[in-house]
């Protein structure tokens, strides 16, 4: 079980930093991009080796602002307020934690000192900071991480400079995470659907299996944009450590049938349309299929892992360290194995 989790937070790491995802045709702020998805409807969609981890956003009504995650570090959260001020005068009236996972809820610190209310499926409260231990080590161990990267960056030579900026960057992703207080959303519902009003504007939010049994998405029905949080991944293979792969394809073909037309803000990689969320809904089909042929094949879960590789339509995803890590937690929810 511990090489298991060691696994878990080198794949959580490795995605924190921004490994494969695109960014192409933007500039890049130093920790994420404002991209403008409708009428004052905007994704944060974070940057390679930036720390924000994840993406986040805001919907913007007559009468406040809705924030969707906090991003991984209270400094990404901060500047995503400065972002949200550039963009508009009206107050932040809501922040929305789409699920538990640290790289959506390290900045929520930030928003509580403000006294903003964070909402939640009601999971998230107890989860944020219990599970989140498997990806945010104890602070002694983050202070001899941090030793041991700041004495290989003093024994790298400056010649080797793509070493040093990774070196440099894992010195300040270990910085940040130091200041994390991992801090539970105030408010939370069961199911949903729970409607929040900015004046006019509506954001609904509805919460749906698959991903962590706590995930929200939240809906902006004048504008057709759907945050979906990590029940969404663009063009990324996704984490599955906490996901029920079997009730997250349903959900995934309900919101396909029930959002069409709209625009989808994914947890990871860029806004996307109906077409990116049915590529992600068939990878974890083809994911799904693959193992549980492999296992009435008789493959152990070792072969299964070595054996088994994505097919050529999902091999330019993004994240593909994922791939046999994927492999693994399809096996053993299918074997009922599972330890989440």
């Amino acid at each position: 079980m511990k090489k298991r989790i060691v696994g878990i937070v080198a794949g959580i790491a490795a995605l924190f930093i921004g490994a494969g995802l695109s960014a192409a045709g933007q500039d890049w702020s130093a920790d994420f991009k404002i991209v403008r998805v409708g009428d004052g409807v905007f994704a944060a969609i974070g940057a390679p080796g930036g720390q924000a981890g994840s993406n986040a956003g805001f919907i913007v009504g007559d009468a406040g602002v809705l924030v969707v995650d906090s991003f991984l570090t209270p400094k990404a959260a901060e500047e995503l307020i400065a972002a949200i001020k550039q963009q508009t005068q009206q107050p932040i009236k809501y922040v929305v934690n789409t699920h538990y996972h640290l790289d959506h809820v390290g900045g929520n610190q930030v928003f509580q000192a403000m006294g903003m209310p964070i909402i939640a499926q009601e999971n998230v409260r107890a989860w944020v900071p219990t599970k989140n231990s498997k990806f945010l080590p104890p602070p002694e161990q983050l202070k001899k991480q941090r030793e041991d990267t700041a004495k290989s960056l003093a024994d790298t030579p400056a010649d080797q400079a793509q070493k040093r900026q990774q070196l440099e960057r894992r010195l300040k992703q270990i910085d940040s995470f130091l200041t994390i207080n991992l801090t539970p959303p105030s408010l939370t519902y069961e199911a949903g659907p729970l409607h929040l009003y900015l004046g006019k504007r509506e954001v609904t939010l509805v919460t749906l299996p698959g991903h962590t049994g706590g995930d929200t998405l939240a809906f902006v029905p004048d504008a057709n944009v759907l945050f979906m949080g990590d029940m969404g991944w663009v063009k990324t293979l996704p984490n599955l450590v906490d996901a029920t792969v079997v009730d997250w394809v349903k959900s995934l073909d309900a919101v396909l049938t029930r959002h069409a037309s709209a625009k989808f803000v994914p947890g990871h990689g860029e806004v996307g349309e109906a077409a990116d969320i049915r590529d992600f809904r068939d990878y974890l089909d083809d994911l799904h299929n693959r193992v549980k042929a492999a296992i009435d094949g008789g493959l152990t879960l070792d072969q299964a892992k070595e054996q088994l590789k994505p097919p050529e339509k999902f091999k330019a995803f993004g994240a593909q360290f994922f791939v046999q890590p994927n492999v693994q937690d399809m096996y053993n929810e299918l074997k009922g194995t599972k330890q989440k």
